[in-house]
């Protein structure tokens, strides 16, 4: 998406870092309401981010510690800034070859579904349920690399309400 917007692959890898390290942020906060829409949350920051670059007509400058200068900055901020792409990258470690490539193709490179299915001969609709279940892996690997339980699925959220006594019923 960045690359096709901003026409310059370190732009575009900026962008996507600044996109990322958006995302973790925005988790951390709890902005993120619905954890299946973890995709489309993405792209949304990742478009701000590129409208961003392209109204500055800067480049977007990558975060992490090793980015910042020393004097300036919150030495708390840059410390947890640096803790987050960490745990972005071990999240991302933990995924299949399959699943970073299918990413990277789909947030890197901005391909759609149906790109996708014609560059990997599989029809779209797969294609969209594998990049489901990869943003997922990510997130579940993100949180337990937090030291953390990954945040509970749709259907655990159901079987507990299942599980759960009805209100005014006998014990």
């Amino acid at each position: 998406m960045a690359l096709s917007a901003l026409r310059d692959v370190d732009a575009a890898e900026e962008v996507a870092q600044e996109s990322i390290a958006r995302v973790v942020q925005a988790i951390g906060e709890g902005r993120l309401r619905d954890p299946q829409s973890l995709g489309a949350f993405t792209r949304a920051i990742a478009r701000h981010v590129i409208v961003d670059a392209l109204r500055t007509g800067q480049r977007v400058t990558a975060l992490g510690p090793e980015h910042e200068p020393a004097s300036e900055g919150d030495p708390l901020g840059s410390l947890v800034a640096g803790e987050q792409a960490d745990r972005v990258t071990a999240a991302l470690q933990c995924l299949s070859a399959g699943d970073r490539e299918l990413l990277r193709l789909c947030f890197f490179e901005g391909l759609t579904p149906q790109e996708l299915g014609a560059r990997l001969g599989e029809p779209s609709p797969r294609i969209r349920k594998r990049k489901e279940r990869a943003l997922e892996r990510l997130r579940e690997a993100f949180f337990q690399g937090r030291g953390h339980a990954a945040e509970p699925s749709t259907t655990q959220l159901a079987e507990a309400r299942v599980a759960l006594p009805r209100p005014g019923s006998a014990k």
